[in-house]
């Protein structure tokens, strides 16, 4: 017996166990009925054939009229559909469909599937296609026709398309359990015989089996897929919804991953005696001892990105068996982040290539939501593209797959159910745009059924986004105040600081996103750990109980030292950042406008003066970085919102000047960013050009900065624009 066979052997034996499970699941009403491909649930057919919409101009009478007229007729349409002879849900396996009622009865938008009661199964049936059109024609009463229903064509369009993968998916299936099955006898044998002509026969049969198995587990996954997304768009408006059968899909993938790893294993073996025989050669030679070293390298097919990131492929060491047994259990018990959803509003340089970035290497499906038609145009014609993150070390190109987009201004409704059934909603639209994208948030949050709390972060560069966008969503007209409770217990805000750099894109970039290799981002913890629950997983993100350090130290330290050379360089007729930092004067205006933020954040948060000076100097060499190819006109735009009181220049200038402090390099920036005006491409400098010719140096303090008499900048600030309207 050789015991490092025992390990292949044994994978081979579990995944042909599965992949055996997998064709004979659901062949009784009792036997593996859970683990179905897809479940079609019709409980609430006909509930939602009436359009219940209103206008929003229409009077509360009118309303009220209508409300009652549409919840008779839909009362009806219920009865009716009670009466139609169908089942609560059909489940689809490889030979069969099942089909009972639901124990207890389902809830209108539930998101949680209630108990199944499978009261038969059909026939095994080779080759056999799951068709609910013909399924629910055959079991509806006579004289009645789905059309009557309304049942969308588009369905059977999807049923029909994936009908011959679906043949062509059971004949992998039976060859992958073959070759499989062989593979089990072969390893048998190559436990009790010597030698590495029956490893290698084993890695030729567990790479057989392999590939069969993964085209086929890649089509039941692609074809399911196809179906539910059809079944759920086109479904939705009478009230029929289809789930993705997790159980089977997580046997069928760990059967073929499983037999990946029996083939590695049975590699491993054959070098193994492939060294054993030559030392013994070495040993029975005269002369110097040479030592052979053979290194094996399993290649790795492409294959879904969470089994990617769960198996360690390096198998080569003395736990390999430990770490594969792990990863096995920890796969079919689901990962903890497969199947999870983050809706992220704003599909702009940012939400692509930090915010979207992050969450799919966490394993979130992105849901992309903009007006940009446009932008979305291209995320939903393209299924990937790359961030190419540029540091002093070289570029690292990460491809970014798994996400979706839809445009809020046509298609609302579609926003609203993908809210209701998220995890996670994040957003990089500008702080200016929150209170456009709350009322559709507060919408989507209005209609969760999950009881784990929604989580909101918006990733903006303003202190306290989050809760500005908290506001909004929370306003009256947006959440009425009777339902703040309920709204409480379903959402979870947290304010976040982000800090990275996206320069200037290459014109023909595409969706492609070119960004700084250093990031951070930092997010409140608070909200969970005060009510005893964990905040959810994301990759990157540093949480904290006291965000406001982080958020002060980044905005009046990266933002404000941008803008510095920004508006300074523009000034001065520069192209890119680090062509004005080169300028030893406006560096050393950058300096010094830091140094006053520094001596702020030392005496406000506690921060050592030598940490914050290390901070401040990682800073200005991250921005001085000319691979960046950081256009100053770029960092610049926006002046209005820069120049505003809680911003870079007024947020640190204003504590300052109450405090007593030097302010000079500050008020200095505040000036060049007063002289950014009539910039092409950028409508805030057009304004602020008119607003400075329309009003007096008080008024335009005022309107612009928010300041006020009674600050004790405001008088240096009137000046500074008195100056520049004189320019």
């Amino acid at each position: 017996m050789r015991l490092i066979a025992l390990f292949p052997l044994l994978c081979t034996l579990v995944a042909f166990i599965l992949s055996l499970l997998c064709i004979f699941a659901g062949s009784k009403t009792s036997y593996l009925e859970n683990a179905d491909i897809l479940t079609l649930n019709t409980s609430m057919l006909g509930e939602f054939s009436v359009n219940t919409s209103t206008s929003s101009g229409g009077s509360s009478w009118l309303s009220s009229i209508e409300g009652d007229i549409v919840g008779d007729i839909n009362g009806l349409i219920n009865d009716v559909a009670k009466s139609l002879n169908i089942h609560d849900f059909y489940s689809a396996h490889l030979l069969d469909y099942c089909e009972g009622y639901y124990t207890p009865s389902p809830i209108s938008n539930a998101t949680s599937q209630p108990s199944k009661n499978v009261t038969s199964c059909s026939n095994h049936t080779a080759f056999f296609t799951f068709d609910p059109t013909a399924i629910l024609q055959n079991e509806l009463k006579p004289g009645t026709n789905l059309s009557e229903l309304k049942w969308p064509s588009a369905i059977q369009d999807a049923i029909v398309a994936v009908e011959t993968a679906s043949k062509v998916m059971f004949v992998l299936y039976c060859i992958g359990i073959g070759f499989a099955g062989l593979a089990l006898i072969g390893a048998f044998v190559g436990f009790f015989a010597e030698g590495r002509l029956s490893a290698a026969f084993n890695v030729m049969l567990d790479l057989m089996a392999f590939l069969s198995l993964a085209i086929a587990s890649a089509i039941v996954t692609t074809t399911s897929v196809k179906v539910v997304n059809a079944i759920n768009q086109y479904g939705s408006d009478i009230g029929i919804a289809a789930y993705q059968g997790s159980t089977f899909l997580g046997m069928t993938w760990a059967a073929t991953v499983l037999l990946l790893v029996a083939a590695g294993g049975w590699l491993v073996d054959c070098c193994i005696g492939r060294k054993k025989h030559a030392s013994r050669k070495d040993e029975n030679q005269d002369g110097p001892t040479i030592t052979a070293t053979f290194e094996a390298t399993v290649p790795f097919p492409s294959l879904p990105e969470e089994f990617l990131s769960l198996i360690n492929t390096s198998i080569l060491t003395s736990n390999s068996v430990l770490l594969i047994t792990y990863t096995t259990l920890n796969f079919r018990g689901k990962s903890a982040n497969m199947g999870l959803k983050a809706i992220h509003f704003g599909g702009g340089n940012i939400g692509r290539g930090f915010v979207a970035e992050k969450l799919h290497m966490t394993g979130y499906e992105v849901v992309f939501v903009d007006v940009m038609d446009s932008i979305i145009e291209k995320l939903q014609a393209t299924k990937s593209y790359t961030v190419t993150e540029i540091g002093g070390e070289g570029e690292k190109v990460n491809t970014i797959t798994n996400y979706r987009a839809i445009n809020s201004k046509t298609h609302e409704a579609d926003v609203i159910k993908e809210i209701a059934s998220a995890d996670l909603v994040t957003c990089a639209v500008g702080p200016n745009i929150l209170k456009f994208i709350a009322p559709v948030i507060a919408k989507g949050i209005d209609q969760r059924t999950s009881t784990t709390p929604l989580a909101v972060i918006a990733c903006e560069n303003a202190i306290g986004a989050t809760d500005t966008l908290a506001e909004y969503i929370k306003d009256p007209k947006n959440t009425p105040q009777e339902k703040h409770d309920e709204h409480d217990s379903k959402v979870r805000y947290a304010n976040s600081a982000i800090d990275r750099i996206v320069p200037q894109q290459d014109a023909d970039a595409g969706l492609n996103v070119k960004i700084e290799s250093f990031f951070e981002w930092v997010v409140e913890s608070t909200p969970w750990t005060k009510t005893g629950i964990k905040h959810p997983e994301i990759e990157g993100v540093k949480w904290v109980e006291d965000l406001v350090p982080y958020i002060e130290r980044k905005l009046f330290t990266v933002n404000t030292g941008h803008a510095a050379a920004a508006y300074y360089g523009h000034n001065r007729h520069k192209k890119f950042i680090h062509d004005a930092l080169e300028d030893h004067e406006i560096k050393k205006i950058v300096h010094e406008a830091l140094d006053e933020t520094r001596h702020l954040i030392v005496k406000k948060h506690g921060i050592t003066n030598q940490e914050q000076k290390h901070y401040v100097n990682k800073i200005i060499k991250r921005i001085s970085n000319p691979h960046l190819e950081d256009v100053v006109e770029r960092v610049g735009r926006a002046p209005l919102r820069k120049l505003s009181r809680k911003e870079r220049f007024l947020g640190p200038a204003t504590e300052l000047a109450e405090r007593g402090d030097n302010i000079d390099a500050l008020l200095g920036c505040i000036e060049m960013a007063f002289l950014f005006q009539n910039v092409e491409g950028d409508e805030e400098s057009a304004e602020l050009a008119k607003i400075l010719k329309a009003h007096d140096a008080k008024s335009v303090v005022e309107k612009v900065c928010g300041l006020t008499e009674k600050d004790k900048i405001f008088p240096r600030v009137v000046k500074i624009v008195e100056k520049v309207q004189k320019a």
